[in-house]
């Protein structure tokens, strides 16, 4: 069988619109029918980084800070998080998490490691790196 090397966008959108449903059933599972898998990557990347400044949001999951800011407010409204001034420069607003996220905490890793052991099943640790080498590669021309 001749491996075919074109329609490699048409595989990663399919790829993501995949992650994408699987994400969503998984939210409805765990009872956070109000998130989106949108809102799972700015409270996953909260957990690990504490508190962090829309611009540093914006950045670490790859969106534009009016994206970002959109989400934040809605999962402000939600009380999953909480904006509060830098105490290095009051100007500057950092976005955390609020208890209402703290209290699910061990569900989004659970959800994280679902999503993760679905999409590698069958991949070797080698498999992963030269998976993600690529990827980075591809990226890198855009």
């Amino acid at each position: 069988m001749k491996l075919r090397t074109n329609g490699i966008v048409f595989q990663v959108a399919e790829l993501r619109d995949n992650a994408y449903e699987h994400v969503s059933r998984e939210l409805r599972r765990l009872g956070l029918n109000d998130l989106a898998p949108s809102h799972g990557l700015i409270l996953i990347t909260l957990y690990r980084e504490k508190a962090l400044s829309l611009k540093d949001l914006s950045i670490r999951i790859n969106k534009k800070k009016s994206s970002t800011t959109e989400l934040v407010d809605k999962l402000i409204r939600l009380g999953y998080v909480e904006k509060t001034a830098s105490s290095d420069d009051q100007r500057v607003k950092l976005v955390r998490l609020a208890q209402e996220s703290l209290s699910h905490k061990d569900d989004f890793k659970e959800l994280s490691d679902n999503v993760n052991g679905r999409l590698y099943q069958g991949f070797t640790a080698e498999d992963k790196r030269e998976l993600m080498r690529l990827l980075n590669k591809a990226l890198a021309n855009y």
